[in-house]
Formats: structure tokens, sequence, C-alpha cells
């Protein structure tokens, strides 16, 4: 007897069973450019063919149009959904919006999930600019997820995944009803202010137009839901590969902002290799200084200078672009390199013309375009020529907005998100850089993957309870995406002690927490202070040498939440590195905390002696817990003994 399948009600719904429980009704929607409007609840069902775990519904209208909904269980037993739009004439349709799935709860059943009034959605952003976060909060008309959601218990960990797996023409989205209680529509074909766009979603043109793929998954656990999803997608696209280990270095952004220059730059690299990197701040002998936004007030003679310096002292070197966003204040000025063209002509457009409106600051290019091509060519060439490692491209997000681009083959945001990743992950492979070369995606959307070695999972990060608590909001909803979707999650630079836009010193706690936080992501291990100040390199001095801290950074594994956070983050997580358990707790709060965790509930060894690895003091269970004092902004990391 099949567990898991899809089964047709005479009213044009679908009812997906799993082991025994009715766990969710859904049906389809489309909808053609014209106006015209299909749901296989009102439509005529013409054809329905069952193939092995494959279900195959079409449904007509009076006026031509066909909606097919596929509905099939994968041999890994997990449930895929799609719907297309055709026509039975055999006419061209049109559509800007596809819906395969509209859930909701199975008649004649009392699943606690669609029940209860405390069951949370999951809210994941479409990208990670202007300090956007993860949010698990009830469900409520109107609120959207970008891509993927899990509905979930926060006492039994009870969850329900619905996600996309495909990345390459459709932003897609996941939104509670505004017409039926508990309620959820996955969407192909979502644009709006959560991806920053104000034109409409582009549309796809064709014989016949399918959505992206969503799965549906269900079990016990949804941290497991989330992990298994994320395994799902990888084997559609594998991350990025990066053999080197990981980077641990200095990003030149929160502690010298436009106050870098090549003196500072240089001061820094020296300082790294003969004070920190010797006491253990590297990873197989290596550190990167990397440069950041400001780098392009230095020539061309002094920047190569500074890099050959670093690789004659084994030290690698690091520079900034922000490839998809327009700065700048004239879009009339010339293109640097490119005589006679202004950034005019590569500055993306509206259906009218008009150009777009900037976002968060700039401009989006029309990444379609020769001219900007040859622009972004130049400007990766002479990064590869000047002998960089790594590369930080900014603003990613711009390149994915929709509007009228200079190849009319490109309709869509995300087709043209991904032909700009592909062309820039191109500049770059190793068979033309004669080298490794790091990608680390800044402001970017979580799809497409599988482009860049590393995503930083948050905005920017300084050194504040603030900044530690944003940062493991992050790491409570999207540690599964390290190893999967990229190959390393990025938890932004560590400010140890004060980031320009600070208005005081960090406390050695905040700097602590700070540091613990970016160890346990998965990780890129960079450091941001201005170490002109003599209280920064103490800082440092005192916070890189942990040897074991450093030991949990390079294994390149992601600390599991033990908790949600709602709307901010769990305080506790953990992980096995090399056969042994690891606990890292935080407080973010004023005042004495006692951070607790049950180990049966975190899926531990219980009976277990810990060592703290920055105050080397034992802890063991008591009472069924594992407990530790912390006051004010600070973390403890924990490792069995």
């Amino acid at each position: 007897m099949k567990k898991i399948f899809w089964t047709c009600t005479e009213n044009g719904t679908f009812e997906l069973h799993w082991e025994g429980k009715r766990i969710l009704q859904a049906y389809a929607q489309a909808f053609h450019i014209d106006g015209r409007r299909m749901d296989s609840r009102y439509s005529r069902l013409t054809d329905k063919v069952e193939e092995g775990g494959r279900l195959k519904l079409t449904f007509e209208r009076d006026d031509d149009l066909i909606l097919t909904e596929e509905l099939e269980v994968l041999e890994n037993h997990v449930p895929v959904a799609k719907v297309s739009l055709s026509s039975s004439e055999g006419n061209g349709v049109e559509t800007r919006c596809l819906v395969p799935l509209v859930v909701q709860e199975a008649p004649e059943t009392n699943e606690k999930l669609w029940k209860s009034l405390w069951s949370k959605m999951l809210l994941v952003p479409y990208d990670n600019t202007m300090w956007l976060r993860y949010e698990a909060v009830p469900l409520r008309a109107g609120r959207k997820s970008y891509d993927l959601t899990v509905l979930f218990q926060e006492d039994t960990r009870e969850g329900l995944l619905i996600g996309a797996i495909d990345f390459d023409f459709w932003k897609n989205g996941l939104i509670c009803s505004a017409y039926d209680a508990k309620s959820i529509c996955a969407v192909s074909g979502l644009a709006d202010e959560g991806s920053h766009d104000t034109e409409e979603h582009g549309s796809l043109a064709g014989k016949k137009v399918s959505s992206s793929r969503f799965v549906v998954l269900y079990g016990t656990d949804y941290r497991e839901l989330l992990e298994k999803y994320g395994d799902l997608v990888a084997e559609e696209t594998r991350p990025l590969e990066w053999n080197e280990g990981v980077p641990f270095g200095f990003n030149s952004w929160a502690g010298l902002a436009f106050r870098l220059n090549a003196d500072n730059y240089q001061k820094t690299g020296k300082f790294l290799r003969e004070e920190l990197a010797p006491k253990g701040y590297e990873n197989k002998g290596v550190t990167y200084v990397n440069l950041d936004a400001c780098w392009n007030t230095n020539p061309e003679e002094v920047l190569t200078a500074r890099v050959k310096e670093l690789h004659e002292n084994d030290q690698r070197a690091g520079i900034y672009d922000a490839p998809f966003a327009f700065f700048g204040k004239e879009p009339d000025a010339e293109i640097p390199g490119i005589a006679g063209h202004c950034f005019n002509e590569i500055l993306l457009r509206d259906s009218k013309g008009r150009l777009l409106p900037r976002v968060d600051g700039a401009i989006p290019y029309d990444v379609t375009h020769p001219l900007w091509k040859e622009y972004t060519r130049r400007k990766f060439n002479d990064f590869v020529k000047w002998d960089f490692d790594y590369v930080k491209v900014d603003f990613m997000s711009h390149g994915g907005m929709e509007g009228v681009h200079y190849d009319s083959s490109v309709r869509t945001g995300r087709q043209a998100l991904n032909a700009a990743y592909q062309f820039i992950d191109e500049l770059l492979k190793p068979e033309k850089t004669g080298k490794p070369f790091f990608i680390s995606l800044s402001i970017a959307p979580l799809f497409p993957n599988g482009y860049g070695h590393a995503r930083r999972f948050s905005c920017d990060a300084f050194g504040t309870a603030e900044d530690v608590e944003y940062v493991l909001n992050a790491q409570t909803y999207a540690w599964w995406q390290n190893h999967r979707l990229y190959a390393f999650n990025d938890p932004d630079h560590s400010c140890l002690l004060k980031s320009f836009c600070m208005d005081r010193d960090s406390s050695l706690g905040e700097a602590r927490a700070r540091y613990t936080a970016s160890a346990i992501a998965g990780t890129v291990m960079m450091l941001s202070d201005d170490y002109e100040r003599e209280e920064a390199k103490e800082r440092s001095r005192i916070l890189t040498g942990n040897l074991e801290v450093n030991k949990v950074a390079a294994s390149r594994v992601a600390f599991r939440p033990t908790e949600a956070g709602g709307t901010s983050a769990s305080h506790c997580f953990t992980a096995v590195i090399d056969g042994k358990q690891y606990i890292a707790m935080f407080s973010w709060e004023t005042g004495e905390q006692i951070v607790e965790l049950d180990p049966l509930r975190a899926g531990l060894k219980t009976g277990v002696s810990y060592r703290e690895l920055w105050s080397g003091k034992t802890v063991q269970e008591k009472d069924g817990r594992i407990s530790w004092n912390i006051k004010d902004c600070d973390a403890a990391l924990f490792k069995e003994e």
C-alpha cells in the first residue's frame, strides 16, 4: 500500500495523503495576461491520468484555455506539484502568474497544524537587504514568504513545508489567502515590495507555460524538513565548489568604511600576519585581507603593489564590486573604458521607458545589455589581472528586478539574474583565473542558488547586542542553507570593538558573542575594526587566538537551533563535530540571564560533561537541563568532554 499519494475529488480539488493522514487539500489556478482566469474547482475535468505515483489532471474552459495540474510522488517519497496553462486550439498563451497549489486543511480531519491558533508560518525574506529578517508568526491574510515556507508547531515541532525547487524563470512565493482562513497559496510570479519591484512580474509566453515545481514535506521536526528541502534543492543545483577551506581574515567596511586607504589596508595585513595568525587566527596558514567599498580611490599601481606584498607573505587579497547597481549621481556620465557611451544606456527601465526608481540608493542595471557586459567584463578582468583572490559582490538583488530588458528573450527578473550570475561566474572560474577565486554574494536573493561560494545570510552586522541578535535570527532560520544552497553561510564581518556607524565601543561580552556567532555559522570568518586604535588590536588579540573556537569555525559546520525564535532568535544552538557534541548559548538582553537547554529535546546524548571554551569551566546536566548564567550580551561555547 502506498504511504504517500495524491488523490483527486469530484469538485476539482486534490488531497495529499501521508502515512494514513490527509494532511492537506488543494486546488490550482492560472491567470492569462488578457484577464481570463482558470480555477480547477470551477472548470471541467476532461482528463485524468494515473500512472505509478503520478496524477495528471486536465481542466478546460469553454474559451479554449486548458489548465493541467501534475501531481507526483518521486522515488524518494517527495510529493511535487506544478501547473501549466495552454490552449485547446493550439494557440499561444501568456501569463504572469500560475498557482499550482492553494493549500488548505483537508475536510473531516483534525490536524493540529491547521486547527491550532498557535501554529506558526515561517516568513522567508526574498533577500537580505535593508535589514530584512526571518519571522515565525501566526497565519494572517496577506502574509508572504518567498520561495518556501514551513507551517509548524513550536511545542511539538511538527511541520509542513512547501517550497519551490525551480528558479530559472519565476520569482515564487507562499501567500496567506485573504479569502479563506488558514489557506496558503504557492505562487509562481510574485513581484512586489518584498522583492523591491515596482513593475509587474514579467510574463512568459508559449504554446504551454508551466509554473515552478513545488515540493511538499511533512514530518515531526520542521528543522529536518528544512534540511531535507535544502538537500532536494542541492540535487537540482549543486553549490559552487570550494576546496580551500573556510576563509579567515579581514574586511574593511565596518572598521574603515570611507577612511579606507592604501596605508591602513597595508598595516591591517601586517597586523593579521604578525600578531593574529601566529596565535591561531588563520586557516591552513592563510588569512585574507579584503578591500570593501571605497577601494577605487587608489591607483592601479598601488593596488597591485599591496596585493604583491600580501602574496609574498602567504596572504590573500580581496576586493569589492556592486555589478548590478548604479550608485552614481549622473546617469549621463560616460562609462569608464567605453568611450562614447554613458550609464543611461545600461540602466533598467519600466514599460513606459522610465528609469526604475532607486532601491537602497541605487538604480538597477540592465544586466542583459551588451555594454553592461563589456563594462563588467573589464572590471572583473582587472581584478584577475591585479591578482586578487576574492571578491565580495554586493547589491545583487538589483540584477533580478522586473523591467524591460535589452535582450527581449529575457522576460522576467529571475531569468535576467540567472544569466548575470552565470556571466560573472564564467569570468572568475579557475580555468580563466589560473587559481581558485572566492566569490562572496552579499545583498543577494536566497534564490537562484548555485552561484557564488558564499552568501551572506543577513544584512550588514556590526558589534552591538542588536547585531548579535540579528545575526542569530538568520542562524535560527537559515542554518540549513550551509553546504546545501551555498558552500558557506556568510555571517558578515565580526566587529569586535567599534564600527564606523557605532556611537560607542562594544563590550567584551558583545564582542565575544559576535565572534562566537560567526564561528558557528558555517562560515566566512572576517574581522573588521580600525587597527589604528590600540584598543581594537587588543580586543582582537584577546578573542581571535582561541584555537578551539577557531577550530569550530574552520569545521564548516553550521550549528542547528534548538528552538524557533519567533521574530527574534534562538538562544541555543547545537552541532556534532568530529564525534563531539557542541552547544552554543547566547544572551543579548541586559542584566543577568540563565540560558537553559533540554538535552533530550535538543537531540543530544544525556549525562555528558561539557567544557566551556572561552572560560575553561565545566558544566554538567542537572535535573534534565544544562544551564549557564550570562550577564548582559555574551556567549558561551561548550564542547563535550
